[in-house]
């Protein structure tokens, strides 16, 4: 029997699909959304092994910093870039935060 409520990976996954082209979410933002903990979306982000489908690399630090990323840090520097986010000093600018309505 399947439960009718989605899982928080599920949910968290999901919404990952929905970041636009050129923005990002933050961690912070992510567990207010979906009342976690920072630390808590960060595992379930680790643990995603299908970067294509969900787009992971575009969760970043609340300052804007990047955070770890399965496939190295000059992966997801490459990956945001590919997407039109300039990286610089290993931030992204609070401007291109994505706030989810």
């Amino acid at each position: 029997m399947k439960t009718q409520k989605n899982s928080l990976r599920e949910l968290v996954y999901e919404f990952l699909r929905k970041i636009p082209k050129g923005k990002v979410v933050t961690y912070k933002m992510l567990a207010e959304k979906f009342q976690s903990h920072p630390r808590a979306i960060g595992r379930l982000i680790g643990k995603n092994h299908e970067q294509e489908k969900y787009p992971c690399y575009k969760v970043v630090g609340s300052d804007g910093s990047l955070r770890g990323y399965n496939l190295g840090l000059p992966e997801k520097i490459s990956r945001l870039e590919k997407d039109g986010i300039v990286v610089e000093n290993g931030k992204v600018a609070s401007t291109l935060f994505w706030i989810a309505k």
